[in-house]
């Protein structure tokens, strides 16, 4: 008896609790949002709030870095197609820039070529046949076009023109120029300022050196202003000096001690730059004038 009288009040009481708790859910419908589960919902989850936030910390890392480990290759790959865009980019900004200063360099002798008169010839520098025994460059212009041993080469601009070398070789399509650095060349020479004059003779891979300048020529280095070497322009028994006057030979780089007491002699630093040469333009002399200027 005792047992069926337990049975029973379980009974009762599991149907009063779902009686009870089909009631609550009834009146928390009814009432919507002000409900007596509402408070209870908001309680809950102001509870579990924090515990969501620590569990988001600790999984959210371990989740990026499955998704990244996912997507590693095809990172790599964008990667190293940047680096390479990159690349591309900054030749392409190295050849623009070299490639202005080639349009440049040719603007410039074409505006010095309409300067002379007659018109010289402007060559391209194809070859280069420096050595130990000679300086020269070939250029892409000969006899046929009016090129002829003996004419002075320079190259610059109309405001800057600048003593290349000298023609000491021809076909019809070609002709081999002499620089102004090779040990066999010389010419006339003119410091600015003093205007004394000397000889320029070419040394090779050393910068040439200007000797015969008279002893009492006063060569002053530590002005603002560079000491410059120029062409000079002279005539003897009636014949003009090869190389036409007020070219550009290059910049006094230092003065020599010489034990000759007769003489003072400098060092000349190029003013053309024949590592980069590449456009020249030929004097139309008739190349039969003979001597050093």
């Amino acid at each position: 008896m005792a047992t069926r009288s337990r049975l029973r009040s379980t009974r009762l009481l599991v149907v009063a609790l779902v009686s009870v708790s089909l009631a609550i859910i009834t009146v928390d419908y009814r009432q919507g949002q002000g409900g007596p589960l509402e408070g209870l919902g908001r309680a809950a989850q102001t509870a579990m709030t924090p515990l969501q936030r620590a569990a988001d910390t600790v999984t959210r890392p371990v989740g990026d870095f499955l998704s990244g480990l996912a997507h590693l290759p095809t990172l790599q790959s964008q990667n190293q197609s940047l680096r390479q865009q990159l690349i591309e980019a900054q030749t392409q900004l190295i050849h623009n820039a070299e490639l202005q200063g080639r349009v440049s360099e040719l603007e410039d002798l074409l505006a010095l070529k309409q300067t002379l008169d007659p018109e010289g010839v402007a060559a391209v520098v194809i070859g280069n046949g420096v050595s130990n025994f000679d300086w020269t460059v070939t250029i892409d212009k000969g006899s046929s076009d009016g090129v002829k041993v003996g004419q002075p080469v320079i190259a610059g601009s109309p405001s800057s023109p600048r003593l290349v070398g000298l023609v000491v070789s021809v076909t019809p399509v070609s002709s081999d120029v002499q620089l102004l650095i090779d040990q066999h060349f010389a010419v006339a020479g003119r410091l600015s300022g003093s205007g004394e004059t000397g000889l320029v003779q070419g040394q090779g891979e050393q910068d040439p050196r200007m000797d015969l300048i008279s002893p009492d020529a006063k060569v002053d280095l530590s002005g603002d202003q560079p000491v410059e070497v120029f062409t000079v322009s002279y005539e003897i028994n009636g014949q003009h000096g090869r190389y036409p006057p007020d070219i550009l030979i290059g910049q006094v780089a230092s003065v020599v001690q010489n034990s000759n007491t007769l003489e003072t002699s400098v060092t000349v630093r190029p003013a053309v730059d024949f590592s980069a040469l590449q456009y020249v333009l030929v004097l139309r002399t008739d190349g039969s004038t003979g001597g050093t200027g």
